[in-house]
């Protein structure tokens, strides 16, 4: 049976147009006319049999079929690219394929990768995000930092990353608070919560955070929410508010000062992250390389911020 392949081209011109939300910058990224991207995406939309986009005044929307396309086109692109990049270094290096949650990858892996490297020439390392549950029909990565999965034939898990949950903020936002601040003047304040969109995954929340704090049960007003922590981070960073965060995950910026803990309480995180191997092991020298190369920077992180004690306070 022949199976009809989509126009390729215009699938290209729909990622772009998609991610950017915007034909005109999409046509910068490929060198193209903005109208030559509306002509792809006019295509494409014949092709699937309905409209991908909505028409605004000065931009465009996703469709929710146009949203569902977008999100496995970009799932779709995201192998070719990993396929490539692997394909490229193969013949040199051994790869190691390492599939991480987003903001564990973004704040712990990547700040400090570059010293398993320095240390270890002849490794090449490629890191794909993504959801937790991630389709069976990919490839089985040789690592994965994850939530835990439970007890899941075919994987073993080793705790990595435990840590506490503290409230912090961006330096800037201090002196608009009382000069000592206490868990209840938080309530008061401007809050980022991180609300997951995955099933079976919650954030801990303030609400368990001013419960621990002795405050009852209290229902705070959210200013703003993230899908992912790091965002919720970057935001706090730039002064959005309160934000309550691992505090593995705000090492650098807690160190740096470029954010601070703003009451010396911290909760206990009750979704820590485990290293998920295949069990039985790949026998790789270079996979057990890494796996004991991240082993050892979590313990060097409880080390610093053992988890029996309170974050350190202003």
């Amino acid at each position: 049976m022949v199976q009809i392949l989509p126009p390729l081209p215009a699938l290209r011109a729909f990622e772009a147009a998609a991610r950017h939300l915007s034909f005109a910058r999409a046509g910068g990224e490929l060198r193209v006319t903005p109208g030559a991207i509306s002509h792809q995406i006019k295509q494409l939309e014949e092709w699937v049999g309905s409209p991908l986009f909505k028409r605004k005044a000065n931009r465009v929307v996703l469709t929710e079929t146009g949203r569902i396309l977008a999100n496995r086109v970009n799932a779709i692109f995201g192998h070719i690219i990993s396929a490539g990049a692997a394909a490229r270094s193969a013949e040199s290096k051994n790869v190691v394929h390492i599939r991480c949650q987003h903001s564990v990858a973004a704040k712990w892996l990547a700040p400090r990768i570059n010293r398993f490297l320095d240390s270890n020439r002849g490794i090449a390392v490629t890191v794909q995000v993504g959801p937790h549950r991630w389709s069976a029909a990919e490839k089985v990565p040789d690592l994965s930092i994850y939530n835990a999965r439970g007890s899941v034939p075919g994987y073993r898990e080793t705790l990595l990353l435990s840590g506490q949950l503290g409230a912090v903020a961006a330096p800037s936002l201090i002196p608009t608070m009382p000069p000592i601040l206490t868990p209840a003047d938080l309530l008061s304040g401007p809050l980022i919560a991180v609300d997951f969109n995955e099933p079976g995954w919650h954030d801990q929340g303030w609400e368990a955070w001013f419960a621990a704090a002795g405050l009852g049960h209290t229902v705070p007003s959210i200013s703003i929410s993230f899908s992912l922590v790091h965002l919720a981070i970057e935001a706090c960073i730039a002064g959005a508010g309160f934000a309550l965060v691992p505090n593995f995950l705000v090492e650098r910026e807690l160190l740096d000062g470029d954010l601070v803990d703003v009451c010396g309480f911290a909760l206990p995180n009750t979704q820590p992250y485990y290293l998920i191997e295949p069990d039985p092991k790949s026998g790789r020298d270079e996979v057990e390389l890494l796996k004991n190369w991240l082993l050892e920077e979590a313990i060097a992180f409880s080390d610093q911020f053992p988890s029996n004690r309170q974050l350190k306070s202003r």
